[in-house]
């Protein structure tokens, strides 16, 4: 189990207690330092106090799992859009939005996410219903049309 995976299963159940949905964890390096970053989510919406309210009840928590060894800076903020998703959960919480399909050999369709089935997706556009093999599929994102 990744250190991800384990802060997921240390922090999911309180956090869906404080009224929010954990919806990932990362630990990322680059050139400004370590971040470990928490992203929630709400039905409407996040503010800055729900990520200080969020970032003020993990952070001791996080000390005393002393899990990360060396400094980190940690962030708790909503999924921005260009997030690809990773889990079935991402899927159903965006059920009828426009969303951006990236598969394998390049190409790119617009649908919405209609349903799984096994290892299918299944979207819908205007005109027809599109079925993927996961395999198939690069990424997933909500699309962002002007």
């Amino acid at each position: 189990m990744n250190i991800e995976e384990r802060l997921k299963e240390e922090f999911e159940e309180d956090i869906n207690n404080l009224g929010y949905e954990l919806v990932d964890i990362e630990l990322k390096t680059d050139n400004s330092g370590r971040f470990l970053r928490f992203y929630i989510y709400k039905p409407i919406g996040i503010t800055a106090d729900d990520c200080e309210k969020v970032s003020k009840f993990i952070d001791p928590k996080l000390d005393e799992l002393d899990l990360i060894k060396g400094a980190y800076y940690l962030e708790v903020s909503s999924p921005d859009l260009n997030r690809a998703f990773k889990t079935k959960r991402d899927f159903e919480r965006t059920k009828g939005q426009l969303l951006e399909i990236k598969t394998k050999t390049g190409e790119v369709y617009l649908a919405r996410f209609k349903e799984f089935l096994e290892d299918k997706l299944v979207f819908q556009n205007d005109t027809a219903i599109i079925t993927f093999d996961k395999e198939e599929i690069k990424t997933v994102k909500i699309a962002i049309v002007f």
